[in-house]
This record gives C-alpha cells, structure tokens and sequence, in this order.
C-alpha cells in the first residue's frame, strides 16, 4: 500500500512543481508499475532464500575512504540520498517478502492426525534405540515420519556429502 501510495502521488507532486499537471490514469498506471516492481523483486528475493539486508550489505552503500576531504564530503553528502532510498527499498520489499514467507510457512505445516501422531512416537522410539547415525535408506517405509520429526526438531538431521543422515538423542 505505502509503495503504491509513494509511486502514485511522487511524480505528480514532482510534475506539479514543474508546472507540468500529470494526468491522473498516468499516476495510477505508474503506482501500479511501482507495486508490481516492489512484487517481482520481494518474490526474486524470496525464490532465492535471501531476506532484507542491512545497508553495508545493499548496493545503494558507497565508502569513498577517507583519503582526501573531497572524498569525505562527496561520501557524506551521498548517503543523504542513499540512506532514504535504502529505507524505502527495505519498507516496499517488507510487505512482499513476510507474505510470501507466511505462505510458506502455512505450506509446511505438519498436518494432523492420531495416526501419523502415533506412527511419529513409535519412529521417534525405534530411532532412540539405535542412538547412532543413520541412513534414510535404512527406514524405507518411515522416511516421511523422519523427514517430520527432523522438521520438529527432534532428532539431529544432516545432508553432509549429500546423503541425508540422522539421529535421536
């Protein structure tokens, strides 16, 4: 919403002080563009498991040094311009990228039932007495139960080499 509102009403308060009226379908057109943008970019963001950054990390941070005093003021001058638009980047990319992590974790839930319930205590005891380290292929008919169970966290789970490997504790 704030990035539709920001795309729609900016370049019309710019174009006005320019005595140059935008036309109101221009502004909306252009407040769509910007939100759709704020969506592709959120969801490349998330399709590659990244997140919001800190600005050292973005690409909108410069450090000229600290050689001469030109470098110091061009520097100081520039993070004045950089500093807001990396606020807003993060403020336009936060909406798309907590909806897509919150439908991703809707997705992943552990559906409920007493049989996979029961069927998850009696994996989790079999796993317990062996206590060493183990092969998915060693379980071919509890490989879901052990996939929930190291999703839950209660056995210690690895994809060292490649080979999914785990352990009860």
């Amino acid at each position: 919403m704030l990035a539709y509102v920001f795309f729609r009403y900016l370049p019309a308060l710019v174009c006005w002080q320019l005595s140059y009226p935008l036309p109101t379908v221009v502004g909306i057109c252009i407040g769509l563009v910007g939100v759709v943008g704020a969506w592709i970019s959120g969801y490349r963001t998330w399709k590659t498991r990244g997140g919001l950054f800190s600005y050292h990390e973005s690409g909108l941070y410069h450090d000229l040094g600290d050689d001469t005093a030109g470098a110091v003021i061009t520097d100081f001058y520039a993070h004045r311009v950089t500093g807001p638009a990396y606020i807003l980047g993060q403020i336009f990319m936060a909406g798309p990228l907590w909806i897509l992590r919150a439908w991703t974790l809707l997705h992943s839930r552990i559906p409920y039932s007493p049989q996979l319930e029961s069927s998850l205590v009696n994996t989790l005891a079999v796993l317990r007495t062996a206590n060493k380290w183990q092969g998915l292929n060693e379980y071919p008919n509890a490989q879901t139960e052990i996939l929930y169970l190291a999703q839950m966290g209660h056995i210690d789970f690895s994809a060292r080499n490649g080979v999914p490997r785990f352990k009860a504790s």
